[in-house]
């Protein structure tokens, strides 16, 4: 059997592991709704694209559920995340799969299907023994705090419970044909089979017991997550929400809440977009992942929710149903509101006392340069540029609140990308002497755009690149028309960017969080304002980075 991990992948245990394993009669067994309902609701919990039930067999890992995967039913043991699963008690959890040593190697994460994430609960017997695993795959990494590991391991008990439940089923099954075959042999032997039957009634009724548990444990799994869940049937389109969904929108469990009426709570303004998205999903089968406000019935309070949803098709025998998700994020909401208006009080109320001290700053600097005095117009000249520095900043929150809330019209204007990089070869040749900056030639492109903010992007990502790399290095910056756009980069011989923090570096207030950082100074708001800009132009804005080698910012507009 092939390894691809570099380390040992079978438990001490493991021939007796693989018999537990075969005593359940499900190795290689046709899907069934069961196991592919809990696998379903993981990646719904988890906002996941995959989640697999496994089952590792002594050279093979087969697939009793596959959401998400195509119809992959096996895979080998030494391929598998699943097999490191089996290794230990604990959710075994990956969430930057890349970053780990002993997946360097690994076909899944080192290969095209490009797996980041994985976290992965065992399948325990009764008698101790790990069979398999519930886990849950995303190409992106993320982080797993503990209230998720332990929903997923309590997810994993109900597959277990599940699996002990089928093993009965099957026992009972077998048992029944045994004494309906010795029924036709004596009369004698036909009151026995009778008891047998009535002892396997009682069996069935227990079962259907332990299946009722299981549905509350899957409740109470949902619970602990605060979600809202909901389905659409495919085909009649009949809208099914749970209590909590109607909670959120401020109706009693035992009312109605169709579609339509649910929509009609959204908010003016949001409900053409959200209605428009999810009938483009629904009919698309494409997922979607939205953030709204909704006026609750009765008390016309506002909340703002975060809904997912996506398309499972009918398939296997299942009928196709598009489902999903609604939580509550009004806290988050309320939060990040009373933030902004902190920030925006605060930058007004400093530009006031700072204007004056720049006004006192000039006036000090001519008296000084009247009297010859070089030491104190030196300091006058440092003392202006940090001025400078504070007005910048504190204009940089300004625009971010204005973006934010649509208050920074843009000034569309046409004119020659070709200037507008050269005004900013010019300005770089007088004010940076610490890198060489290179300006590839440009060719005359006419845009449509907002000069002043597309030069204050181009400025922003060019003082980035001098401050993140080393000094005496090389900045290269390139303007050129490619597949009817203009694409500007912007490269470096810097630090670099890692797949983790490219994921969210223009996120706002973020900042890559390493030893090198904490020398530069900075709130993380200059590629959050750069992207908003971008964005509201139609454009794109990415990055291409290697740690330790540099970084190359792009962005472009459409012509």
């Amino acid at each position: 059997m092939e390894n691809t991990f570099g380390m040992n992948i079978i438990p001490d245990n493991d021939a007796l592991r693989v018999e537990a394993l075969k005593r359940y009669k499900i190795l290689d067994t046709p899907p069934e709704n069961a196991f592919d309902n809990v696998a379903r609701l993981a990646t719904q919990i988890f906002n996941v694209p995959i989640s697999l039930v496994s089952l590792v067999d002594e050279d093979q890992v087969y697939f009793k559920a596959n959401i998400g995967m195509g119809n992959a039913r096996s895979t080998s043991r030494g391929v598998s995340l699943c097999s490191l699963s089996v290794m230990q008690s604990e959710v075994t959890v990956f969430e930057n799969a890349p970053e780990e040593p002993c997946l360097l190697s690994n076909p899944n994460v080192a290969g095209n299907f490009g797996l980041k994430f994985y976290a992965g609960a065992p399948l325990t017997t009764r008698d101790g023994f790990l069979i398999g695993t519930l886990c849950i795959i995303d190409k992106t990494p993320r982080t797993f705090s503990g209230a998720e590991r332990e929903i997923l391991a309590s997810l994993a008990r109900i597959v277990m419970d599940e699996i002990e439940l089928r093993l009965s089923a099957i026992k009972e099954q077998e048992k029944q044909q045994e004494y309906i075959e010795e029924a036709a042999a004596t009369n004698e032997e036909l009151l026995t089979s009778n008891e047998e039957l009535s002892r396997t009634q009682e069996n069935l009724v227990s079962a259907i017991a332990r299946l009722a548990d299981l549905e509350a444990l899957k409740d109470i799994a949902i619970e602990q997550a605060k979600l809202g869940i909901w389905h659409i049937d495919a085909e009649s389109q009949e809208f099914v929400p749970s209590i909590r969904l109607k909670e959120f929108f401020g109706y009693y469990p035992n009312e109605e809440m169709s579609y339509q009426v649910a929509v009609s709570h959204i908010r003016e303004d949001f409900r053409t977009q959200v209605a428009r998205e999810v009938d483009e999903a629904i009919q698309t089968g494409k997922s979607y992942d939205l953030e709204y406000p909704i006026i609750m019935f009765r008390s016309g309070q506002l909340r703002w929710v975060r809904a997912t949803g996506k398309l499972n098709p009918g398939e296997k025998g299942r009928e196709a149903q598009y489902s999903g998700t609604i939580v509550d994020i009004t806290e988050q909401k309320e939060d990040e509101q009373r933030k902004n208006d902190f920030i925006s009080m605060v930058s007004h109320e400093l530009k006031t006392p700072l204007t004056s001290i720049n006004g006192y700053i000039q006036m000090l600097a001519v008296k000084a340069g009247s009297s010859d005095d070089s030491f104190a117009v030196n300091i006058l000249n440092k003392a202006a540029r940090q001025t400078r520095k504070m007005r910048s900043m504190i204009n940089g929150f300004l625009n971010m609140k204005r973006l934010e809330t649509g208050k920074i019209p843009l000034d569309k204007r046409v004119f020659d990308m070709a200037e507008l990089v050269l005004e900013a070869e010019e300005e770089s040749i007088a004010t940076i002497s610490t890198h060489k900056v290179i300006f590839a030639p440009v060719e005359q492109t006419i845009v449509l755009a907002d000069r002043d903010k597309i030069g204050q992007v181009i400025n922003n990502l060019i003082s980035n690149a001098v401050k993140y790399s080393p000094k005496g290095s090389e900045i290269y910056v390139a303007c050129m028309n490619i597949a009817q756009t203009v694409q500007v980069s912007v490269g470096d011989q810097g630090m670099g960017v890692s797949e983790a923090d490219q994921v969210k570096l223009f996120d706002r207030f973020y900042r890559v969080e390493t030893k090198e950082m904490d020398t530069i100074g900075g709130f993380g708001i200059g590629l959050y304002l750069c992207d908003e800009i971008i964005k509201r132009h139609n454009g794109n804005i990415w990055i291409e980075s290697e740690l330790e080698k540099g970084s190359t910012f792009y962005f472009n507009l459409p012509l």
